[in-house]
């Protein structure tokens, strides 16, 4: 078990490390764009969703990528793209460059992604399955810490194309660890476990548990991974001017987003972890998801109110905590229902498609609707739909899935 939990942390810091770059971003960009040599904030929503949305033709591919690729090899590929991509955000100031740019990444995250899902299906027991996952989405996030951290606090005094360079580089000295901690290859498929057709994994697709997790999980993340975490310090902006005054102390809407986001992903390994265990002991757990739910219904409510910096600071870092638990419980409930089934590839390959649609959406929805209604009435439509989705799964029940032995 020791070394099971040894390797899932080397994957998700390994990850953390590659996706450092792209999570400053979601920062610099929406303050920054002009920098970039954007034209208007539909194209920062545009770039902080194409390398979603060309995740999903490409999830598929990625499924037999692995069956063509060893495990290790794909992954040296993904970092040394993730690299050069990284380093490329600090170069790029034609948009079409920085389309090509963003969809390579999303090449690099399919692998890592998908990756992961696999090797925590391998590794992981009934016992230890949502404990393994917390941990693996707690970890790789700290990529996401430290990137938001750095553009949103010296961007401003050093430009994007600098904080860029240092995170393109840091990338590359990965590389020679790899060897350390990843499997060269996944078992997941063996010639004598050759499962269902394609034919019929398909038709499993209509089963009613699994269409209400996946609609759930697309909500999930297009409400609050994707337009939350891209729109962040846009939404800081328009709330409280490009200058917040904390205590006497200015701080650019940048700047606190990264800190915001930073705390966020500082306290998760932890949260989510426990959020894990805490699948792993009982069998009703969508129990645990309705409660998440309701949590997250209430705060996408409050967010928008015009309240004291010091009050809405607190329920902004409860409402991202509330996004990361949720993302782990969705992971955990499909990993589940996967776990049953000898299509893992198909299966897991099929939700983390419809997990991109959510995201990818979401950046380009939000600043989309943003323009017609407004950033407030967004705010509240997404509280709405998240009552919907509770409403869903407590009155809508389809025959149970088993999440016991």
């Amino acid at each position: 078990m020791q070394t099971d939990r040894q390797t899932i942390i080397g994957m998700a810091l390994l990850t953390a490390i590659c996706m450092a770059g792209d999570s400053m971003l979601y920062i610099v960009l929406p303050v920054h764009w002009k920098e970039a040599g954007l034209s208007s904030l539909i194209q920062v929503g545009v770039l902080l969703s194409v390398n979603r949305f060309v995740r999903l033709p490409l999830n598929p591919l990625i499924g037999f990528f692995f069956k063509k690729v060893t495990f290790r090899n794909a992954m040296y590929i993904a970092v040394i793209f993730s690299g050069i991509t990284t380093l490329g955000y600090g170069v790029v100031k034609d948009f079409e460059l920085w389309i090509l740019l963003r969809s390579i990444w999303g090449f690099c995250w399919s692998i890592f992604k998908i990756g992961a899902y696999l090797l925590i299906l391998q590794l992981a027991a009934d016992s230890n399955r949502g404990q393994l996952m917390g941990l693996y989405n707690g970890l790789y996030r700290l990529g996401s810490l430290f990137g938001m951290l750095l553009g949103g606090l010296f961007a401003d005094l050093f430009g994007m194309s600098a904080i860029s360079m240092i995170l393109g580089f840091s990338v590359f000295i990965i590389l020679p660890f790899l060897h350390l901690f990843l499997p060269e290859a996944l078992h997941t498929n063996t010639p004598k476990q050759t499962g269902p057709t394609i034919y019929e994994n398909v038709k499993l697709l209509k089963e009613p548990e699994l269409i209400r997790i996946f609609l759930t999980a697309f909500l999930v993340m297009m409400l609050l991974d994707g337009m939350l975490t891209a729109s962040l310090s846009h939404l800081i902006e328009i709330q409280y001017s490009d200058q917040v005054n904390i205590h006497g102390l200015a701080i650019g809407a940048a700047a606190l987003a990264g800190i915001m986001q930073a705390i966020r992903w500082g306290i998760a390994p932890f949260v989510v972890s426990k959020v894990g265990s805490a699948l792993d002991r009982t069998d009703e757990k969508h129990k645990i998801l309705l409660s998440f739910l309701g949590v997250a219904a209430i705060l996408l409510a409050v967010i928008p109110l015009h309240l004291p910096i010091a009050v809405w600071l607190p329920f902004l870092l409860l409402h991202l905590l509330t996004s990361s638990s949720l993302i782990t419980v969705m992971d955990t409930l499909m990993s589940q229902y996967c776990s049953k089934s000898s299509g893992k590839v198909f299966f897991m390959t099929s939700y983390t498609i419809v997990i991109d649609l959510g995201a990818a959406v979401g950046p380009i929805s939000g600043y989309s609707l943003e323009k017609a209604i407004g950033m407030a009435n967004v705010f509240w439509l997404a509280s709405g739909i998240m009552l919907l989705i509770i409403f869903m799964w407590k009155f809508f029940k389809p025959t149970e899935l088993s999440y016991a032995n």
